[in-house]
């Protein structure tokens, strides 16, 4: 277990990429959520 939060340490900006991420097709911009995804198309795209 220590191990994890030596890494989460090291990794602390990428650390909620890993738990989930959602890029949008057509500019490559990243989300944490689905929903944020969807509203970002919506207004944006």
């Amino acid at each position: 277990m220590s191990d994890r939060l030596d890494h989460g340490d090291k990794n602390d900006e990428n650390s909620t990429d890993v738990e989930a991420s959602f890029s949008c097709a057509d500019c490559g911009q990243q989300f944490k959520s689905r929903q944020e995804l969807k509203e970002h198309e919506s207004t944006q795209h």
